[in-house]
């Protein structure tokens, strides 16, 4: 049995060790998080129609790729764009409740299945065609088929072998970055174009808001595209969004548990095997379940939004200064072809969906 004073001096080492990383993380996570209070509370606010997460990861970008990410900045930069990402998707998982859900009928909700389920599997079918890497088609395939840059964010995690790199050795958090960026993109295209259409089509405001709802990218671009066509069209696509939101825990997991099954045939200790469904994906099902079964105040929702809005902010800032602008435009001709068929795609599904059962 160790005596006192071994246990003490591990104690001591330990409490330096994380004093240590604790001085190494602070700065650049401080400087991370008030770049993601400038993007959302002043540039998102007064210009609704851009994302925050997309200002944040373009001012992570331009600090990268001009030089002017600090020294003392690295350490912190990488840690936000990992654990607080991780972090912000588990609270997301409160603004859920299963029974809202259950109410808008079983159409909906097909439509939101198969929508997902089309986008995702084709967008991985046409990486191949569009010469996409493997991890850049599957960033944005669950980007553009679930909701946006926090999608990336967890299929980002999820396809991590722990080294920061995916299964065919590019970084995760470049790929991530450009993946955002092209999502968001398409998204605010598609948020500006379906209110058009809809009138052009004769769409009532049910139809508008599911239509939004299951082809529209993030969760902002919902709310702004389905507020232009009216209250009941906003009401309708929120809660469509959110029904799809809820497939993200599934969809990470199977991309874990493919990458899991990937691992298996190289030798043994040649690479890492994550957890058969990452810890984060967990917690985000155990926050909506909590959301679901118990009475969670409105106040403690909104207030939770907030932070979940500021940590997955800060985390595209770290995400976006893992890359170099010069790399990402050599490289992003496929992911930019691959994003626009994929929103192409969800739009095309989603219309026939409310044009057969909405």
């Amino acid at each position: 049995m160790p005596s006192l004073q071994t246990l003490t001096a591990t104690l001591l080492s330990r409490l330096a060790r994380l004093w240590r990383r604790t001085a190494e993380i602070l700065p650049g996570a401080a400087l991370a998080l008030i770049i993601a209070i400038a993007a959302h509370r002043i540039i998102a606010e007064l210009t609704p129609v851009v994302s925050g997460l997309l200002v944040a990861v373009i001012a992570g970008i331009a600090l990268r790729s001009l030089g002017w990410v600090p020294w003392w900045a690295e350490d912190g930069f990488g840690w936000a764009g990992k654990k607080l990402l991780r972090a912000g998707i588990v609270l997301l998982g409160l603004q859920l409740a299963l029974g809202d859900l259950w109410g808008l009928g079983w159409e909906v909700l097909v439509i939101v299945v198969i929508t997902v389920a089309v986008t995702f599997f084709g967008m991985l079918g046409m990486g191949r065609l569009f010469g996409a890497s493997r991890g850049t088609t599957m960033l944005l395939a669950t980007g553009t088929a679930i909701c946006g840059a926090s999608a990336v964010a967890a299929a980002a995690a999820a396809i991590d072998r722990g080294d920061g790199k995916d299964d065919d050795g590019a970084p995760v958090q470049s790929a991530a970055a450009a993946a955002v960026a092209v999502v968001t993109l398409y998204g605010t295209a598609a948020m500006l174009a379906l209110p058009a259409l809809g009138g052009l089509l004769g769409l009532g405001q049910q139809q508008m808001g599911v239509w939004i709802g299951a082809s529209v990218h993030e969760v902002g671009q919902v709310v702004a595209a389905g507020g232009v066509v009216g209250a009941v069209a906003l009401a309708t696509a929120t809660l469509v969004k959110l029904a799809r939101v809820v497939l993200l825990a599934p969809v990470v997991a199977g991309i874990s548990l493919a990458g899991r099954r990937r691992r298996t045939a190289e030798p043994a200790g040649v690479r890492k095997s994550p957890p058969l469904i990452p810890l984060f994906v967990l917690g985000f099902l155990a926050m909506m379940i909590l959301r679901s079964v118990t009475d969670v105040s409105e106040s403690t929702v909104d207030f939770t939004a907030d932070v979940t809005t500021m940590l997955l902010t800060t985390a595209m800032v770290g995400v976006g200064a893992a890359v170099d602008l010069r790399r990402l435009l050599r490289q992003g001709g496929p992911a930019l072809l691959l994003g626009a068929a994929g929103t192409v795609l969800a739009i095309g599904t989603g219309l026939l969906g409310v044009l057969l059962l909405g």
